[in-house]
């Protein structure tokens, strides 16, 4: 009996063993997959050869790797290219009548020529078939490719005819002969459809045309009115309104807590063992890899390991993977007692090792993480008063630009362009810091500006600028005109405001005058006249017919009306104003 083993690309010399231990075939073929591990190494095919001698049993390496294969035979073991070289042995004879089947004829030569290449190359191009003996076994390898010789099959001969029989005669055509009856038939149709044509396009052609007017849309003109500090009247050609800034001192001032708390945060340190049972290669892990417990306490390496190969050895026995293993230095990730753990809980190895070749354990606790309060007059008190502070400041601003004091009649305040100025404290903030009190008292000082504008004459100016846009030929749609004012942009204190104007105007037309100028022409040459006007569709019937009548009762011309206005914008909004109250008392303007 003969049993087949596949193994993987990162079995060890110790799986292979073990697998071959449970194996009661005398025959093994051990498979090998292209860059298999096993198969780097002579010492692990010699060890295999003495686990299967001491068992008495017969093993063969099956593989497709020529290094793989020679280090196999090195080492006395048999070898095969394939899992077919492996279990076929040749018949006799059989090359030779796959020969004499290549020397048939037709169908059978194409056949015969497939047995020469089952012959020769067995399996394929460089990869012995079922018949062919493994060389590696005896000679070493062979990995020359199996060529295959083409049989040509034969031409059978072309006998002569006999006396008397005809010769064919290939390539030529009999002559095709028409029945004179058929033809005139054919004729007369062909004449009758051509006075039905003509008696048609002289009587029936008949068009209707429709223009829609070109519409000239106007615009989206974007357009920036500003409103300036310094002029009374509004200026179309510079896009300038009026504008007035308004000020206000404010004050206010309260008492506040001391709460401060000095804090000081301490990360624990340890040590891990860094443990490696690859044996075919060594391991390089960077100082900062980070390691952790499974419940997420993260640690990093203070320095970096160096992890040699595992070594193999027999214990009982027994093929057993002797780990390499190294310590290292190691600090929690986050400060602070949760970094104090109990030993052997740091088991997960930094990203990108593979957790079945490496391993990581710490054998002692970490120690050292600590977190400690102490309360004391801080900065944040201080901040936190500000902050306070601030906002009834700005309480206190709004409170004055809801009473609009100073404000003038039809003045509109935009509470976009309010200003609160830099804030002045009662008392030096530094000097707090050096007391140690339940409550301290702070106040601010500050002044803020608002601008007020007549937002009236912005659309004004917007309407005049559509207004001179129109074409020359062209008429205003008066529905279609459309005024965006946007939120105002303010720059220190001027406030611009952003509008989008925009409109339809229609070519102006006449109707019967168009209508004359197209009569007789070619379809073609009335859309190129009448498309200078607008968008021009032209049916005719019949379909065949390629000019238009002359006649007006067989010529529908019809003028569309006006293009629909714009979509009314969306998302557009206007800006928010507060408009002062009529006989507003106090405050002052510069």
């Amino acid at each position: 009996m003969a049993a087949i083993v596949y193994l993987d690309v990162d079995d060890e010399i110790t799986s292979a063993a073990a697998r071959l231990r449970t194996l009661e075939d005398d025959r093994i073929a051990l498979v090998l997959p292209l860059g298999s591990r096993l198969g780097t190494s002579r010492i692990n095919f010699r060890l295999l050869a003495r686990e299967a001698a001491n068992r008495k049993k017969t093993l063969e390496i099956v593989t497709g790797d020529a290094s793989t294969r020679a280090l196999a035979a090195s080492a006395g073991l048999a070898t095969h290219t394939s899992v077919a070289a492996f279990e076929g042995r040749p018949e006799p004879g059989a090359a030779g009548r796959a020969m004499r089947g290549a020397g048939a004829g037709g169908s059978g030569g194409i056949a015969g020529a497939a047995g020469v290449a089952a012959a020769v190359g067995g399996g394929g191009s460089g990869t012995p078939g079922p018949s062919s003996p493994s060389r590696g076994m005896d000679r070493g390898v062979d990995d020359s490719p199996t060529v295959v010789t083409p049989i040509v099959t034969a031409i059978p001969a072309i006998r002569p005819p006999r006396r008397g029989q005809p010769v064919p005669q290939v390539g030529r055509r009999q002559p095709l002969r028409l029945d004179s009856r058929m033809v005139a038939i054919a004729l007369g149709i062909v004449a009758v459809l051509i006075v039905v044509a003509v008696a048609a396009y002289q009587l029936l052609p008949s068009a209707s045309v429709t223009l829609a007017p070109a519409v000239d849309h106007i615009g989206p003109i974007q357009l920036s009115v500003t409103a300036q500090s310094g002029i009374t009247q509004p200026d179309p050609t510079r896009l300038l309104v009026p504008a007035r800034s308004f000020s206000y001192d404010l004050e206010v001032s309260d008492t506040f807590p001391a709460t401060g708390v000095k804090v000081d945060d301490v990360a624990a340190r340890g040590v891990v063992t860094f443990s490696s049972l690859d044996t075919g290669s060594s391991n390089h892990i960077a100082s900062g890899a980070i390691v952790g417990t499974r419940s997420g306490i993260d640690f990093r390496t203070l320095a970096p390991v160096d992890l040699p190969p595992a070594g193999i050895g027999v214990v009982d026995g027994k093929f057993v993977v002797i780990p390499s293993t190294a310590k290292v230095d190691i600090e929690a990730v986050v400060v602070g007692p949760s970094g104090n753990v109990s030993a052997g809980t740091i088991v997960v190895v930094p990203n990108g090792e593979n957790s079945k070749r490496t391993a990581v354990a710490n054998s002692n606790p970490t120690k050292g993480g600590a977190h400690t309060e102490a309360k004391q007059v801080v900065q944040a008190d201080i901040d936190a008063a500000l902050v306070a502070l601030n906002d009834k400041l700005a309480t206190a601003f709004d409170d004055k630009i809801a009473a609009a004091e100073g404000v003038p009649q039809g003045t509109t305040l935009f509470v976009e362009t309010k200003i609160l100025g830099k804030a002045t404290p009662s008392v030096d903030a530094k000097t707090l810091l050096s007391k140690i009190e339940d409550t301290f008292e702070l106040g601010l000082t500050a002044k803020g500006t608002i601008v007020g504008v007549d937002p009236g004459p912005v659309s004004t100016l917007a309407d005049a600028r559509i207004r001179s846009s129109v074409k020359e030929g062209f008429d205003l749609v008066e529905d279609s005109i459309q005024i965006s004012v946007g939120t105002p942009l303010v720059t220190g204190a001027t406030i611009t405001f952003p509008v989008i104007a925009k409109a339809n105007a229609t070519r102006q037309l006449d109707a019967a005058a168009l209508r004359q100028r197209i009569h007789g022409l070619g379809l073609p040459q009335a859309r190129t006249v009448l498309g200078e006007f607008g968008t021009v569709t032209i049916s005719v019937w019949p379909n065949w017919v390629t000019t238009i009548p002359s006649n007006d009762d067989r010529l529908s011309f019809t003028i569309t009306s006006s293009a629909a206005p714009f979509a009314s914008p969306s998302g557009s909004r206007s800006p928010t104003p507060t408009t002062a109250p009529t006989g507003a008392a106090s405050g002052s303007a510069p």
